[in-house]
């Protein structure tokens, strides 16, 4: 592998962490999911012409790379030519026929890493050369502006280097933990898919702030900033949200008011359902 280890504060677990600059990233599926960890590479300190993407057709590889800040592949086989990392961005039910085609092509020592729901580090390693290194990531979108969650599964042939390396890519991602494949499914209510039920809450409140008699923009705005407001909050002081929730709620005053009607709605069932869904969404993807 081509990164050489200097010393690092970002990672508490790791003595050391690789330098990312020199090294070699392909990523095969810059779409909605590759799309961000191309950003969240890119933010780690991957060079843009280090950073290879190959998607369906040589257009959409352009456009990709053109609206990321990367590099377009002309070929699949030219993005994987000295990759010390490949990134599979694809569909879940093309990632095992993807792996099974590209597996010869590897260069030794490449780590992979799926971004697959639903498919086992097991099934993957099963189409991949004896002894290829496979790394499961479950990132949210939000980590193209480093405020998202991955959650990471190590492969049976991961060295203790790859390790340290899949979480310097991922630095700059907002937080990146390892957790079990029994926990991903987990992990995806609480945080994979979780970022879209956000947007679904986000988008109902701007709605009736303008219903309420704000414009647009303002609402935009407001309703934005004071949920990144809320979220800062709680990470920087550590304050359990309840506490943080009563210190605004004065007797009979309009956010109790607020929290009742919230209750009687059923916000709190309706939230712990979503990601009850998602949860079992996963498993059922997984076979579990």
């Amino acid at each position: 592998m081509n990164a050489t280890p200097q010393p690092t504060a970002s990672d508490p677990d790791q003595s050391c962490a690789p330098q990312l600059d020199p090294l070699h990233v392909a990523v095969i599926g810059a779409g909605n999911m590759g799309g961000p960890v191309v950003r969240a590479f890119l933010a780690a300190g991957v060079r843009p012409g280090n950073l290879a993407i190959a998607n369906s057709t040589p257009a959409s590889s352009e456009r990709a790379a053109a609206e990321l800040g990367a590099t377009a592949a002309p070929s699949r086989a030219e993005a994987l030519k000295g990759a010390d990392v490949v990134v599979l961005g694809v569909k879940p039910y093309q990632i095992l026929d993807l792996a099974a085609e590209i597996g010869e092509q590897l260069p030794a020592g490449t780590l992979v890493i799926s971004l697959a729901a639903g498919i086992t580090l097991a099934q993957i390693e099963e189409v991949l050369p004896t002894g290829q290194s496979v790394v499961r990531a479950m990132p949210n979108t939000p980590i193209s502006v480093g405020e998202g969650a991955v959650g990471l599964m190590r492969g049976s042939a991961v060295t203790d280097e790859q390790h340290a390396l899949v979480h310097a890519l991922f630095s700059r991602a907002g937080v990146a933990v390892d957790i079990t494949e029994q926990q991903v499914h987990a992990f995806i209510g609480a945080a994979g898919s979780l970022a879209a039920f956000v947007f679904s809450i986000i988008e109902a409140m701007t709605d009736e702030a303008v219903r309420l008699g704000l414009k647009r923009d303002l609402a935009d705005s407001i309703v934005q900033q004071t949920v990144r407001g809320a979220a800062t909050m709680l990470l920087e002081s550590g304050m359990h949200p309840a506490v943080a929730k009563n210190g605004v709620s004065s007797p009979g005053g309009t956010t109790v008011q607020g929290l009742a009607a919230l209750e009687r709605e059923g916000v709190r069932p309706g939230v712990a359902a979503a990601m009850a869904a998602a949860a079992q969404t996963s498993r059922e993807m997984t076979g579990d």
